[in-house]
């Protein structure tokens, strides 16, 4: 309801002085209200090596390479009862989790929403955990496909294979079919580039032929310029098609660094129990929800001090300096 009537007030009021009574709301908002979602990485490990993916490249040193383990999850789950839903993808490919059935079914008897937004690349995953994914409901998948056959793909994908990948998402429809069941809904990403932009309308067509919405993005890769402009445009619905472009001519919704709010409505927790309160920090709060407790790590002394750094109530430069990675998420269009 709150956000059906946000959204009712974002469009009803001139931009300015929607953004001006969210700031002046945030700034007021409470900082012990326990939230009902959170971020859960399920594995950092990935199988592939893609260009523009700084984490994988790396070596991740900080977070560490590991894998969310079935008796950390459970336990969370029994001392944390008002959580109701788990964003388990973040870094690494979830599906490279030997626990991950387990975690599946155990969410789905505690009635978890679970979902992989994030994303995923859905290169190696059973047919055993397939099914499960539809029997258990878990709720949502966006599949990175930046291409409509292996040529195109791999040329980012490094590693990965476009027809295993396809292949995987057919099983999954079926199991859909045999249990009746929406579930998962599945998102195809299509991350525009220089080498694929002649694939973009057979990847639609295939999407649908698939049952999978769309979805066009645009590169973090800079010096990006698009060939095919007026195609694009047409075909994703995108009207600035590099970042350069948007930064230079969208005003409403410029690129620019925006107050993230995961630390309040759904924070960070990694693998091994690290509270990093924000799904774009490779650094921690010096505390592990494993160990400590949830509701304990949120009511930390730093964790606390970081909210209200955000809302503007403490003014210090060198903590600003320490805590620029948690105070700002990318806008993504």
């Amino acid at each position: 309801m709150m956000v059906f009537l946000k959204n009712i007030v974002k469009r009803v009021l001139p931009h300015s002085l929607y953004e001006k009574i969210k700031k002046l709301f945030f700034y007021f908002r409470r900082n012990d209200i326990l939230p009902i979602k959170v971020r859960l990485e399920a594995c950092t490990i990935c199988q592939l090596r893609c260009k523009a993916c700084s984490f994988q490249n790396s070596n991740c040193p900080s977070l560490g390479r590991g894998y969310l383990k079935f008796s950390d999850f459970k336990k969370f789950i029994q001392k944390n009862k008002f959580i109701r839903k788990i964003e388990l993808s973040n870094y690494g490919e979830i599906f490279l989790n030997p626990d991950l059935l387990k975690i599946i079914e155990y969410a789905s008897v505690n009635n978890i929403a679970l979902n992989a937004m994030n994303g995923v690349n859905f290169n190696s995953v059973t047919d055993e955990v397939l099914e499960a994914l539809v029997k258990y409901r878990f709720r949502a998948i966006r599949v990175s496909i930046d291409g409509a056959s292996q040529e195109i793909y791999s040329q980012y994908r490094i590693n990965g294979n476009f027809d295993t990948v396809i292949s995987n998402i057919r099983k999954l429809n079926n199991y859909k079919l045999k249990y009746h069941s929406e579930f998962p809904k599945l998102i195809w990403q299509f991350i525009l580039m220089e080498h694929n932009e002649n694939d973009v309308i057979m990847a639609k067509k295939m999407a649908e032929e698939l049952k999978m919405k769309i979805d066009f993005k645009l590169t973090w890769v800079k010096g990006y310029i698009p060939k095919n402009t007026d195609m694009l445009r047409k075909e994703t619905g995108i009207k600035y098609l590099s970042r350069e472009e948007y930064v230079k001519n969208d005003e409403r919704n410029s690129f620019i660094y925006k107050l993230c709010h995961s630390l309040w409505d759904e924070p960070q927790i990694n693998w091994d129990g690290r509270l990093l309160g924000c799904c774009c920090t490779r650094s921690d709060f010096g505390i592990n929800v494993f160990r400590v407790g949830f509701k304990k790590a949120l009511n930390s002394k730093n964790y606390i001090y970081a909210k209200k750094l955000i809302q503007g109530k403490i003014d210090s430069p060198k903590t600003k300096k320490i805590y620029l990675v948690l105070i700002v998420v990318i806008i993504y269009t």
